[in-house]
């Protein structure tokens, strides 16, 4: 899938912005327990990994797509690019917790803030 409609990927980065906030969400659990859950590799980390890439990869494409066509002031490649480097760290550290909290805060923050940025991009298309 080389491109989306504008509709289609509104919905994608909705998603993806679902998957960041939930993975935060679980970072944040495991950080609050006495000992951060054990996850089993094969059966929950390596399919979300997985799929989380594949989704990543067809909205990076999109999204791509859609800021070349309509040249955003504040929305350019580097930004989506960080978006999926930054969103694969954080859905690792869902799992193992390993970064400090502020860091990965930092990151989530980061993911949203330019999600949301694509998001209101693509509603101003719309209209």
């Amino acid at each position: 899938m080389n491109t989306l409609n504008n509709q289609t990927l509104l919905e994608h980065t909705k998603e993806l912005r679902k998957w960041i906030e939930d993975a935060y969400e679980r970072y944040q659990k495991g950080k609050s327990e006495e000992e951060y859950p054990a996850y089993d590799f094969y059966q929950d980390i390596q399919p979300a990994v997985i799929q989380f890439d594949k989704q990543m990869e067809q909205w990076l494409t999109a999204s791509t797509h859609f800021i070349h066509q309509v040249k955003p002031k504040y929305l350019h490649q580097e930004q989506l690019e960080a978006v999926k480097n930054n969103g694969k760290e954080i859905v690792l550290q869902s799992y193992f917790g390993k970064l400090h909290p502020p860091h990965v805060k930092n990151l989530v923050e980061s993911v949203i803030y330019t999600l949301n940025l694509l998001i209101e991009e693509i509603r101003k298309k719309r209209s």
